[in-house]
C-alpha cells in the first residue's frame, strides 16, 4: 500500500510538472516592440546544448545595442516572429529540418523579406562547410563558423541592422535622466552627468542596462569582460571590475544600483523610470 501510494503521488507531480510546462509554451509573447534597439530573435538548434556558446553568441548580437530573445523551439520563434515583429533572425546551429522549415517560412506572409543569420555549432570541418553552403542557398545573408569568435558576428550583424530602419538614428539605451548609453557615440550619462568608462566596462554596464532587475550569473560577466572569446579570467578579476564599475556608478551618484546577489552573481536596478 505504501509503495502504491508513492507510486500515485510520482504520477501526480509528473501530471502537474507536465501541465505547467505546457502552460508555459502556449502562452504567446506578450511583449511590445521596443522604440529604442533593434529586435533580434535567436533561435539555438536543438543539437547545440552549450549554454556557453548560447551567452557568448548572445553577448556578441547584444554589443550591437540589440535587443535579443532566445528560444529553442521552431513553433516558438514563429510565435513570437508573429507577436514580436523581430527584425532579423539568427540560427545558431544548422540542420537539413532548419533548412525545411525556413523554405516553408518564407513563404508566409510578411516573413518572406526577414533576414537571417546562421552561426555555427562546432561541427567539424567538412561537415560545417555543408551546412554553410546549404544555409547560404537557402538564403541567409551569411554563415558565420563558431571558431571564429563573436567579432564577426557582431560586425556582420551591424552591417544588417544598418539596413534597418531603427539604426537610422543613434542606438541609445534608456532615458537621459536616468541612464543613457549611446552605441554610437559610445558615450554614457547617469543622472544627466556623463561618465567616462574603458571598452569593457562600457559592454559591462551596457548588458545590465539590457536586463535590469535580473540576475546575472558570474559565467556571463566573465563572457562579457572577456568579449566572448572564451579566455580564462580569475575570480579576482571579476570582482575587480565590478567594484571598479560600482565606484564610477556612486561617485556619479547611482549608490545601490548595483548590488551583489551572494552565490548567483550581481543584478543592476536602477530607478524604475530608466
Amino acid at each position: 500500500m505504501f509503495w502504491i501510494l508513492l507510486d500515485s503521488i510520482g504520477v501526480h507531480v509528473h501530471v502537474l510538472r507536465a501541465t505547467l510546462w505546457a502552460q508555459m509554451r502556449a502562452k504567446l509573447p506578450n511583449h511590445t516592440p521596443s522604440p529604442q534597439y533593434p529586435r533580434v530573435l535567436l533561435l539555438v538548434n536543438a543539437r547545440t546544448d552549450d549554454d556557453r556558446t548560447t551567452i557568448s553568441v548572445k553577448v556578441a548580437l547584444e554589443r550591437t545595442g540589440a535587443q535579443v530573445h532566445t528560444v529553442t523551439e521552431r513553433a516558438d520563434a514563429e510565435q513570437w516572429m508573429r507577436h514580436w515583429d523581430p527584425e532579423v533572425l539568427v540560427l545558431l546551429g544548422w540542420s537539413a529540418a532548419m533548412g525545411d522549415w525556413l523554405q516553408r517560412l518564407r513563404l508566409a506572409p510578411h516573413q518572406d523579406d526577414l533576414p537571417f543569420l546562421v552561426v555555427g555549432s562546432g561541427a567539424q570541418d567538412d561537415h560545417e562547410g555543408m551546412d554553410a553552403v546549404a544555409a547560404l542557398e537557402t538564403g541567409a545573408q551569411a554563415y558565420i563558423p563558431s571558431s571564429l569568435g563573436p567579432e564577426p558576428l557582431t560586425a556582420q550583424m551591424r552591417n544588417v541592422l544598418k539596413n534597418c530602419e531603427r539604426t537610422r538614428r543613434p542606438v541609445q539605451v534608456g532615458e537621459m535622466e536616468t541612464l543613457c548609453i549611446d552605441l554610437v557615440s559610445l558615450r554614457v550619462w547617469i543622472l544627466g552627468q556623463e561618465i567616462r568608462l574603458p571598452r569593457r566596462l562600457f559592454y559591462l554596464l551596457h548588458y545590465f542596462a539590457l536586463h535590469p532587475d535580473e540576475v546575472v550569473s558570474n559565467d556571463q560577466i566573465a563572457d562579457i569582460l572577456s568579449e566572448g572569446k572564451g579566455a580564462y579570467l580569475a575570480p579576482n578579476t571579476q570582482v575587480v571590475k565590478i567594484h571598479r564599475l560600482r565606484k564610477i556608478l556612486e561617485s556619479a551618484g547611482a549608490k545601490g544600483w548595483l548590488e551583489t546577489v551572494p552565490g548567483f552573481g550581481y543584478r543592476f536596478s536602477p530607478p524604475k523610470n530608466i
